[in-house]
């Protein structure tokens, strides 16, 4: 533990003798400031996927402008080299979205770092990639489910846009028999649309968390999470959805998704392409 502390503490002062400096942002309320030993090792595996960041103080700044900070909050030996660990990710824009979103990441690993390095790669991977398409005017990434909110008198139309992260599968035994319709990445949130009723009706952004595994024994376990928060409306939803796969061993289905609101419908950019593509003679 020790030794790897030392490893880290290393990279981070190597950083910051090298980081540019950068203007002040501030953290949402509530929010504590990055853990400075974790800052480091995310850094370098941010870096090691060609995402370029710089160091505020008690935050760390992609080039998008997204800001986030990170701290420890559990770490459990389960067996020899079998290591877990809980980290909190809190991502913010100071345009986009100043309140930000949080989110846990849950791994584990043969030791401490492995396990850090192994929460922060799936944050990358899946949480990320939605939150970048979050604050592009129009999602490059991800698929989006859009939904018009009805107009007042005086007000615009506008968007409540579901961008939708990439999906964690995982499946023990082959595919026997063929779903009706194939795991793709509207599923998890289609199927439980209805929970989510009454917070698409507002303009908040939201980080929805939705997991539901099912083991080689049928016993079902779901979560979701709204910004961090336990979300029990979307479980019975999500464990209906998971009784109708077909038998595949132990089987889990995962995805990290932004909800957000855009005065823009995303179609409008294939429609002018297409304009541009065939002026109007």
């Amino acid at each position: 533990m020790k030794s790897f502390l030392k490893s880290v503490q290393t990279l981070k002062n190597q950083w910051f003798s090298s980081a540019p400096a950068v203007n002040p942002v501030c953290l949402p309320a509530g929010v504590a400031a990055t853990d400075p030993v974790l800052t480091a090792l995310l850094i370098t595996v941010l870096q090691q996927h060609q995402k370029l960041t710089e160091e505020g103080e008690g935050y760390v700044r992609l080039f998008s402008g997204l800001c986030l900070s990170i701290q420890a909050l559990e770490k459990k030996e389960l067996g020899p080299e079998r290591i877990k660990t809980v980290t909190r990710i809190t991502v913010w824009h100071p345009e986009f979205f100043p309140e930000g979103v949080t989110e846990y990441q849950h791994a584990l690993g043969k030791d401490e770092s492995s396990a850090l390095s192994e929460g922060m790669l799936n944050w990358i991977n899946m949480d990320l990639v939605a939150l970048e398409d979050a604050i592009a005017e129009y999602p490059q990434q991800c698929a989006v489910i859009e939904l018009n909110t009805a107009a007042g008198e005086r007000a615009a139309a506008r968007y409540r846009q579901i961008i939708l992260g990439p999906v964690a599968h995982l499946a023990t035994l082959p595919e026997k028999k063929k779903e009706e319709h194939p795991f793709c990445p509207c599923c998890l949130m289609t199927e439980t649309m209805e929970a989510f009723h009454d917070v698409l009706q507002t303009e908040r952004l939201l980080g929805i968390r939705l997991f539901v595994s099912r083991d080689q024994h049928g016993q079902l376990n779901a979560d979701c999470r709204v910004n961090g928060e336990d979300f029990p409306a979307a479980l019975p939803l999500l464990t209906a959805y998971a009784e109708k796969w077909p038998q595949r061993g132990l089987e889990f289905r995962k995805q990290y998704v932004i909800v957000r609101s855009a005065q823009n419908s995303i179609h409008q950019k294939s429609q002018s392409v297409q304009a541009s593509e065939h002026p109007t003679q």
